[in-house]
């Protein structure tokens, strides 16, 4: 048998006929959805003599939920195994994704309906785990809420306040509201504003 990785995620193994009559398979084997294919993977790769793939393929097995497993049958009898695991990608993406910029987000509400709004939807997202600081000021007409992300995607953020009104993402605007309006609640912004407005 022969390991070889194509990739982070892919490994491709080669069979020969002997190691399909050793190992007691056949090609039905691995074209079966299910936990029989992992674990015919499992006892396969356990008894491999290349150190680098056979590692590699039991991270696979042991961290992936879901493989895609492709089998060939060759000529000589035996058959090619590609390996991939469905969701690395998927999940390397999501880390991309929530790379967060922990540059504030404004909220400019036209009444103080909307930001009583928008800061009840804040706390749900909160209490499903988002994590963020918060500022509410006033200049006597309008009001701005202050948002910092902190284990939050800012584009989240940015998503749920459009949905009520005008979302600001200029770090100069920021500067400019903590010092020309009023603090109303100079911490935990959100909370103050849900119990308000």
């Amino acid at each position: 048998m022969r390991i070889d990785i194509l990739s982070k995620t892919t490994l491709k193994l080669t069979l020969t006929a002997d190691d399909m009559s050793n190992y007691d398979l056949c090609y039905e084997a691995f074209s079966q959805r299910g936990s029989d294919c992992r674990k015919t993977l499992g006892r396969l790769l356990s008894e491999a003599e290349e150190a680098e793939g056979a590692e590699m393929a039991a991270r696979l097995l042991s961290e992936e939920r879901r493989l895609f497993v492709e089998a060939f049958r060759r000529m000589d009898g035996g058959c090619m195994l590609y390996v991939s695991a469905l969701t690395a990608h998927r999940r390397r993406k999501a880390q991309e994704e929530t790379k967060c910029d922990v540059a504030p987000i404004l909220f400019e509400a036209a009444n103080e309906s909307d930001m009583g709004r928008l800061c009840r939807c804040l706390l749900l997202e909160r209490r499903q785990g988002a994590q963020f600081s918060s500022r509410l000021y006033t200049d006597g007409k309008r009001l701005r809420l202050e948002a910092v992300p902190q284990n939050t995607c800012r584009s989240r953020l940015i998503r749920l306040m459009g949905e009520f009104g005008t979302a600001i993402c200029d770090e100069l605007t920021a500067a400019y509201t903590a010092e020309h309006y009023r603090a109303v609640a100079g911490k935990d912004g959100a909370e103050t504003g849900a119990r308000i407005f």
